[in-house]
């Protein structure tokens, strides 16, 4: 059994659990620090803490994932925030230097992000501010480097409604950042790491990144680590994607993927948070987790099916959008296709990236009648497009990389991967899709604080969640067992049972859920 280290970019469930379980699936063991470690939410973790335990857990494991943003400033929170120097950062991270000197042969992968145009929504106050922080990146690029005119104006409006001290630590800290991502360039090119990726947090066509992204990939091509470094769309998902890369890599495999769309439309839309059409999303989030794009579903080890943004469909000013409700969306055409490449014996995941922050209640419940959601190799839906492909693609590869018949070991990896499949339904369909809004809608109606930093009024407000979760799990369940029982007709290992075993807002916010479903194996 394989050994790997995974520093987590912080103690979310989609960081610091998502890749446990996907490891789970692959038959591998995986070694992280304790959550404590990793902070949480505006509380950054311990960089001290985290790069003594990396430079420990180093020495036993066949191979090691980090990400940077944990290790330099203390998670995804604090990399937006210049209160940790760049010699604070620079001092920690050297730990990566000084575990490829004692390890030579172990693969080091690494992951750091290009920060968003816009900062952490705290409260009701910095919510104003994030998008006034945007709307001011946006339209410095639009004069700077796309030269549009007429625009001084607003830009002067917007500046002024800014705090200064707001925008010097914007700046400051993305200044540090660029630096970091610089010298982690050079030690790819050096070797002391062995592959990189800089994944793009939020953001648009247009903003302060476009040019970062540029300066960048112009030192990509000067220190000639162009096979060793990526820049692509995504974030939180980024050490799962490693993972993946790391499992075929130890394996000595190759996963060949066949990326398949509904329409040449749908490849060229481009989702909420990026900034390219969503096909080169898919390519490169294919490429980074160490797969081969392939051109035809009978060269592929599995079908990655994609349910695509619309780009014609605009979203609600406020609220969550669940569906599109739309007869130019192609359900038919995606459904139909997953139902005959399984009914073909092909494996199929479904990466869900059409609307941001939820699942698609449409797409869902087609599935549900078709009874065919428990026969995908993966599924994932959560937050931006790049978040939920990176896991829907690493859970595939698991997946891929372990499916076979040998007994205890081929139990243990079917329930990892059938109570992973089910915990992303009943989270991005199940919470994001169904629960989110009637908890946001208590907040604002029964307390004075913010959805997104409840303070003092957490547990009443987890309480509404974990209550909801539990009664829209037990109107579901039997529908499940329903699906699994055609799965188990299908070829696919069949269940005594499903629980929904843990429900929690893991941070003080309503914005994501730790849920947890175990499936109970025949």
């Amino acid at each position: 059994m394989w050994k790997i280290a995974l520093l987590p970019l912080d103690s979310r469930p989609c960081c610091q659990q998502f890749p446990q379980l996907i490891a789970n699936i692959a038959g591998a063991k995986l070694v992280t620090p304790q959550i404590e470690l990793l902070g949480k939410f505006t509380e950054p973790g311990s960089c001290e803490a985290v790069s003594s335990w990396l430079r420990s857990a180093a020495e036993e494991a066949d191979g090691i994932v980090v990400s940077a943003d944990q290790l330099a400033y203390g998670g995804l929170i604090a990399s937006r925030t210049h209160d940790r120097t760049l010699e604070d950062a620079l001092r920690t991270l050297d730990v990566l230097r000084d575990i490829k000197t004692r390890y030579p042969a172990k693969p080091i992968y690494v992951s750091s992000v290009l920060m968003r145009i816009g900062i952490t929504g705290k409260n009701a106050q910095f919510a104003q501010y994030l998008q006034l922080v945007f709307e001011y990146c946006q339209l410095h690029d639009r004069i700077n480097r796309l030269k549009e005119t007429g625009l001084e104006e607003p830009f002067k409006r917007v500046k002024e409604q800014i705090p200064e001290e707001v925008l010097s630590d914007f700046f400051k800290a993305r200044e540090r950042n660029m630096h970091i991502h610089k010298l982690l360039i050079d030690w790819a090119a050096s070797g002391a790491i062995d592959f990189l990726t800089i994944t793009q947090e939020d953001a648009s066509p247009v903003g302060l990144h476009v040019s970062e992204q540029y300066e960048l990939q112009r030192y990509i091509y000067e220190r000639s680590v162009q096979a060793k470094t990526m820049i692509y769309p995504g974030a939180d998902e980024a050490a799962q994607t490693l993972l993946a890369r790391l499992l075929q890599n130890l394996q000595q495999k190759r996963i060949k993927v066949y990326p398949q769309f509904t329409s040449e439309s749908a490849k060229l839309a481009v989702a909420p948070y990026e900034d390219r059409p969503i096909n080169e999303s898919v390519k490169l989030h294919l490429w980074a987790a160490g797969a081969i794009v392939v051109e035809t579903p009978n060269e592929a080890d599995f079908i990655l099916s994609v349910s695509a943004p619309m780009n014609h469909a605009s979203m609600p000013a406020s609220g969550l959008r669940t569906a599109f409700f739309d007869s130019r969306h192609m359900l038919t055409d995606l459904v139909e296709k997953v139902k005959y490449d399984l009914s073909a014996g092909r494996r199929v995941a479904i990466a869900d990236v059409g609307l941001p922050n939820t699942a698609d209640i449409e797409l869902i419940q087609y599935l549900l009648d078709e009874r065919l959601f428990t026969q995908l190799s993966g599924y994932a839906g959560w937050n931006t497009a790049g978040n939920a492909l990176g896991t829907c693609i690493a859970h595939a590869v698991a997946r891929t990389l372990n499916d076979k018949d040998d007994g205890e070991n081929s139990k243990e990896a079917d329930h990892a991967h059938y109570s992973f499949l089910m915990s992303r339904l009943m989270d991005e369909w199940g919470y994001q899709a169904k629960v989110r809004d009637q908890v946001n809608d208590w907040v604002t109606k029964h307390t004075s604080v913010s959805p997104w930093n409840l303070e003092s009024d957490y547990e009443v407000v987890n309480e509404q969640a974990v209550l909801r979760m539990n009664d829209l799990f037990a109107a579901v369940k039997q529908r499940l067992l329903e699906a699994q029982q055609a799965s188990a007709a299908a070829g696919c290992r069949e269940w005594i049972d499903a629980e929904l075993t843990f429900v929690q807002l893991p941070w003080n916010r309503t914005f994501e859920i730790d849920v947890r479903v175990e499936v109970k194996l025949k």
